[in-house]
């Protein structure tokens, strides 16, 4: 029987994605939803195998294809919880 796992964004990712989202539209238009389907292709692969990617701390990392952004995460049962999108420019002391 294959575990089916729920996603849960919490509220500093989504503030990450929203700002994210509006600045790629700002850069061109269509970018932000290429930057969302990256996320739901990303969420997807994750469900599939949420055990599967680098583990730091509690958290396990995600990287974006195109995009310069890691998905940071954490599983609880059939929970995957995503703390932060995180711009991997920024200063990785703050990812946590």
């Amino acid at each position: 029987m294959t575990r089916k796992f729920n996603i849960q964004i919490e509220e500093r990712a989504k503030l990450e994605i929203a700002e994210a989202f509006e600045w790629y539209e700002i850069q061109k238009n269509g970018l932000g939803e290429d930057f969302l389907n990256s996320l739901d292709n990303a969420f997807k692969a994750i469900k599939k195998a949420p055990k599967g990617y680098t583990q730091i701390k509690n958290h396990r990392q995600f990287p974006l294809n195109n995009f310069p952004f890691v998905i940071l995460y954490e599983i609880d049962h059939l929970t995957i919880f995503v703390d932060a999108v995180f711009h991997t420019s920024r200063n990785p002391k703050n990812k946590f």
